[in-house]
């Protein structure tokens, strides 16, 4: 790679790593943060293929966790994205989700969030 390369290289993919994939730039670069349940990842990608949960689960021990940290994502930075047009979509499903079931989704989502950061503390 040349230098001039490579200062192209870092001009595009830290605003994207950063930016759009981590939603570390406050929504300036990136018109919503690129998150995603195990449904839309096993739709796009192969990387579900002999896991151990099923992206068709949403809750439970077989439940792929994307699916409950996705929901946990939303309800966490529900404040600060609720207003963006393009997460109109998935309010509007999280409008229509029972209480009992988010409070599940928080507590699932807490309790393997707590045993991975346990893990590496």
């Amino acid at each position: 790679m040349t230098p001039g390369e490579d200062f192209l290289f870092h001009w595009v993919e830290l605003p994207n790593t950063y930016g759009m994939a981590l939603h570390a730039d406050g929504v300036l670069l990136g018109s919503k943060p690129y998150a995603a349940s195990g449904a839309y990842i096993d739709r796009m990608s192969d990387y579900c293929a002999g896991c151990t949960y099923d992206p068709k689960i949403k809750l439970g021990a077989k439940a792929c966790p994307f699916n409950y940290l996705y929901w946990h994502f939303l309800i966490v930075n529900e404040v600060r994205l609720k207003s963006n047009l393009r997460m109109a979509l998935p309010y509007r499903s999280f409008a229509c989700m029972a209480a009992e079931r988010r409070q599940q989704i928080t507590r699932q989502a807490e309790q393997l969030l707590a045993r991975l950061e346990s893990r590496y503390l």
